[in-house]
């Protein structure tokens, strides 16, 4: 501070609340001391001194304060300004108030800490004296955690269903979210509680030793909701920092309809694999003394031209019923065990391929069938499950394909491994739909009544037993191939 300014103090200073010459310098150091503005005003208001750092907030020199108007220095904030000033004026100090406004032309807005208290001098009003302190930046920090924490919050709703966050369980803060989904028309409502008021009795166990433990992976409860209805939930809890502790911040997700598709999922399978179980066991009994009397009518002769017709469709229909309990029985076991279980031995590819050619032969007279083999087809094979796929390879393009036009089979052995082709060129199978083909119990739109829609299915599942794969190609110039590929070696689980 100037020696100049202090000398103009008042002199009823020199008193016992006077400063010693020696505390000048310090004086001077205090009242130009950086981040707090100071301004003396003499009673109309007009600066006689002003420090650097509130001639900063103005863009302007010290020396163009003095003598001017402060309100006319500072327009902006004349009205804010104004009442404050006129208590200094009266006497009474006035506490740190917050002014915002502009201060200059070329600056922008500025969030101020004012206060003001009167200078007197023998009791009579000198002057005011005014400190400012520039909190621009810290305003501007709290609006952008502000704005922050809204965008977080946006984020959890939209991310999860619901949030609360609580201290050893009782709850500090919640989401709107949360609350509807609880049965609640506020936030505020849940604030103050005990997490457990919300959770079925049988689990409150289970949360309280997670949130003891302070668990950071999903969980599922079921919480009770304000009517009584039970909600299943999924639940993360996470640490985090609000208001300077460490307090739990836990995620609710709603998962009653994941649940209830599980449940339905659940009991469809059930049923079906009773199902399924019943047919493949029971049915087999009395399908096998069909057989039996079948066979003994056949065997025994003398019987007339319609009633051998008639047995033989009997035992036709036997037979047709017998294979659709062998791919029943197949699909259980395929879907309990996660797989269908087969046996490799050592063995050849050509003399099972060619028993199951002939055996359609016999069954499909009228119809024309060529087999190709060639190369080395020796490996380790579960024969009978092989015998399977190629006949419901063959049975169904002979199925579904023209009666006039051939089905062709080739069986080629290379390096690594064998492959089977099946191949129908009056076949047509639209592109989009050669993934649906290897579903379950899925018919053709000219499927007969013989089968189960099972046929590729299985015939897929064993190639995939045998570490092979099951493929569909549509020509270009028309028809429909199959393609299996076999290593030698079947990996076995």
């Amino acid at each position: 501070m100037p020696q100049s300014l202090l000398q103009r103090l008042p002199e009823g200073a020199a008193s016992s609340s006077a400063a010693p010459e020696e505390a000048r310098p310090f004086l001077g150091a205090l009242l130009n001391a950086a981040g707090c503005g100071l301004a003396l005003l003499d009673r109309e208001l007009r600066p006689v001194w002003v420090n650097a750092a509130l001639a900063s907030l103005s863009g302007v020199e010290a020396r163009a304060f003095v003598g001017r108007p402060l309100l006319e220095l500072w327009p902006h904030v004349a009205p804010m300004l104004s009442p404050m000033l006129a208590r200094a004026q009266s006497g009474e100090d006035v506490a740190e108030a917050p002014v915002s406004g502009t201060l200059a032309a070329s600056a922008g807005e500025r969030h101020l800490r004012v206060r003001m208290c009167p200078a007197l001098n023998g009791g009579v009003l000198a002057g005011v004296v005014l400190w400012v302190r520039d909190e621009t930046e810290r305003v501007k920090e709290a609006q952008r955690l502000r704005e922050r924490e809204a965008h977080l919050r946006g984020l959890a709703d939209v991310a999860c269903d619901g949030y609360f966050l609580h201290d050893n369980g009782i709850i500090l803060d919640a989401n709107r979210a949360l609350a509807n989904l609880l049965g609640y028309a506020s936030a505020s409502e849940l604030i103050g509680h005990h997490l457990t008021e919300w959770v079925a009795p049988e689990f409150r166990p289970t949360v309280m030793a997670a949130v003891g433990r302070g668990v950071e992976t999903p969980y599922e409860v079921v919480c009770v909701r304000r009517d009584g209805t039970r909600l299943p939930i999924e639940v993360l809890g996470r640490y985090v920092t609000w208001e300077g502790r460490q307090v739990r911040m836990a995620g609710i997700w709603d998962i009653s309809s994941r649940k209830a598709e599980e449940e339905r999922v659940a009991r469809t399978e059930h049923f079906r694999d009773q199902f399924l179980g019943v047919m493949g066991t029971d049915l087999r009994t009395p399908l096998q003394a069909i057989q039996l009397g079948t066979g003994s009518l056949q065997r025994m002769g003398g019987l007339e031209e319609p009633q051998r017709r008639l047995v033989g469709h009997l035992a036709q229909a036997a037979r047709r019923m017998e294979r659709m309990i062998h791919e029943l029985l197949d699909f259980t076991r395929e879907r309990l065990a996660g797989g269908l279980v087969v046996r490799p031995e050592p063995g050849t590819l050509d003399p099972v391929v060619t028993r199951v050619v002939e055996e359609r032969r016999l069954a499909h007279p009228g119809r024309t069938i060529h087999l190709e083999l060639e190369g080395d087809l020796r490996g380790n094979w579960d024969a009978p499950r092989l015998a399977q796929l190629a006949d419901n390879l063959l049975g169904s393009v002979l199925q579904h394909g023209p009666e006039d036009i051939p089905v062709s089979l080739r069986l080629t052995g290379a390096v690594g491994g064998v492959t089977l082709t099946v191949l129908n060129d009056g076949l047509v199978v639209p592109a989009e739909e050669h993934a649906a083909l290897f579903e379950p119990f899925r018919r053709g739109r000219s499927a007969s009544p013989d089968g189960l829609g099972l046929g590729l299915y299985i015939a897929r599942q064993i190639a995939l037993a045998h570490g092979g794969r099951l493929t569909v190609e549509s020509r270009t110039g028309g028809g429909v191939r199959f393609l299996v590929w076999l290593p030698r070696q079947a990996s076995v689980p």
